[in-house]
């Protein structure tokens, strides 16, 4: 490990206040989300949201895996189109960022005591942004981990050597996930529902950049990652059902 266990654990107690100050204004997001999509409201449609995606080449890297990300719309995706629809995309993202963490920590080789703090720390953030987000897509809402993207990061999480490899398969996902959110701010229309978005992507991006601390990096390495979509993970690669 790169920095000391004082100072891990010190950036794993600032992220949680970041996330506890998100948190804090959800509940409101959620809430004019709903009123803005209620009846006689019009949600951008599935077309737009499709051409949104096509304009763009974005990859999602984990580990050695380069998987590109227009592919992640499911054949089903016109029943949950809209708002609605992203927020349930983004919580199958969360819940498969949940099981990754739990994953990682099944495999016994994460021992240092404040990397196993900031993983279940970080594990219970996104916990509380799939459940958030859950509740914003209200009747599309799904159960289950993101099937390809967990197939993804566990095939290379069962291959990783040792802490160091998977810290590095972690810090892949957060930035995965920080991407992902930056593309959904472009494809989302309702304030609500960029406001929670807006709220959930700041940590995601400290979760990569402790993780990044930890690995060793430059800040160069991770910070220019929080600023395009290149790693985003979409819908038409992930879809969040099998």
């Amino acid at each position: 490990m790169e920095i000391s266990e004082q100072s891990l654990r010190a950036l794993t107690r600032s992220v949680d206040e970041t996330h506890r100050s998100g948190m804090a204004s959800m509940r409101s997001d959620i809430e004019d989300l709903h009123n803005e999509m209620g009846p006689g409201r019009t949600p951008h449609s599935r077309r737009q949201f499709m051409a949104r995606i096509a304009a763009t080449s974005a990859v999602i890297v984990i580990g050695s895996q380069v998987i590109p990300v227009k592919r992640l719309l499911p054949s089903s995706f016109g029943a949950a189109s809209g708002d609605a629809g992203i927020a349930a995309f983004a919580q199958s993202v969360e819940l498969a960022a949940v099981a990754a963490y739990t994953a990682a920590g099944a495999t016994g080789k994460v021992k240092t005591p404040g990397v196993l703090t900031a993983a279940t720390t970080f594990a219970g953030h996104h916990k509380e942004h799939a459940a958030a987000f859950g509740a914003a897509a209200g009747s599309a809402a799904v159960t289950q981990p993101n099937p390809k993207l967990l197939a993804a990061v566990g095939g290379q999480l069962s291959g990783a050597a040792d802490e160091k490899a998977i810290l590095k398969i972690a810090y892949d996902l957060e930035n995965a996930a920080a991407s992902t959110y930056l593309f959904a701010l472009g494809a989302l229309t309702s304030q609500a529902a960029l406001a929670l978005t807006a709220s959930i992507l700041p940590v995601e991006s400290q979760h990569a950049v402790v993780l990044g601390q930890v690995l060793g990096l430059a800040a160069t390495d991770f910070v220019p990652k929080f600023e395009t979509v290149t790693a985003a993970v979409k819908p038409a690669d992930y879809p969040v059902g099998s």
